[in-house]
């Protein structure tokens, strides 16, 4: 994927850093010396990590979902050059509206009560209750990422500028670096490559609905561009 880099500016992957973390855990599994490099040294955040999965458990998903983007956030808070942080959510966290508009809807649950109920009550008793809980949303994914907009508003708005990015059902590469790459079969990608193949040949579904594939690096293009505009806006 990095070969055309590597290439061109091979210099650049000197300035990549990796620090030792898990978005599961309180302070995000940082030890206090990189949390101190974070803090002094970042300008920009994309906050991308979460659990996709649409059937995790209720408590694993508000944790790397939920409780990871208010960690996240609060870091933020502490950075002393912080310019702008995109916080990458999804089209479908309010799957029940019929037209979604660029706002912020109201909550369909209080995230900082979820984020202590998760913690607190036993996991079986969260299994029975997760579809009455995450009611009109169809899965853990979707409504812990619709409570993850809410703690970014409501932990950085007016304090940091902040992004909220939605991407649809994201695919392989469309032209960069180039056309058809792939990190993994997951979902409608392994749905795409088996019709590819000629493995399947028809589908079961409803005609009237729009498959709402997007390219990875068409996405990737606009996450840039929307940390730059955000950041740059006076």
């Amino acid at each position: 994927l990095f070969d055309l880099v590597k290439a061109q500016n091979c210099d650049a992957l000197q300035k990549i850093k990796v620090v030792t973390g898990d978005v599961a855990e309180l302070n995000l599994g940082l030890s206090a010396e990189d949390r101190r490099l974070l803090i002094e040294e970042i300008n920009i955040v994309f906050h991308s990590a979460a659990s996709v999965r649409f059937d995790e458990p209720l408590s694993k998903a508000v944790f790397l979902n939920t409780r990871g983007t208010r960690e996240v956030a609060w870091l933020a808070l502490d950075m002393k050059n912080v310019e702008v942080l995109v916080h990458i959510s999804t089209t479908y966290c309010n799957i029940d509206r019929e037209v979604i508009k660029e706002q912020l809807y109201p909550a369909h649950a209080d995230w900082e009560k979820t984020i202590e109920i998760a913690e607190n009550v036993d996991k079986h008793t969260l299994n029975v209750l997760t579809s009455k809980y995450i009611h009109p949303l169809p899965n853990t994914y979707t409504f812990t990422k619709s409570l993850a907009e809410h703690v970014v508003h409501d932990l950085l708005a007016g304090k940091v500028p902040v992004v909220i990015f939605r991407p649809s059902i994201v695919g392989c590469t469309l032209a960069e670096p180039f056309p058809g790459w792939v990190d993994n079969f997951n979902g409608p990608v392994g749905l795409s490559i088996a019709t590819g193949k000629g493995l399947i040949r028809t589908y079961h579904c409803d005609p009237n609905l729009i498959f709402d594939h997007v390219p990875v690096d068409i996405i990737t293009k606009a996450i840039i561009t929307s940390a730059w505009k955000q950041a740059t806006l006076k």
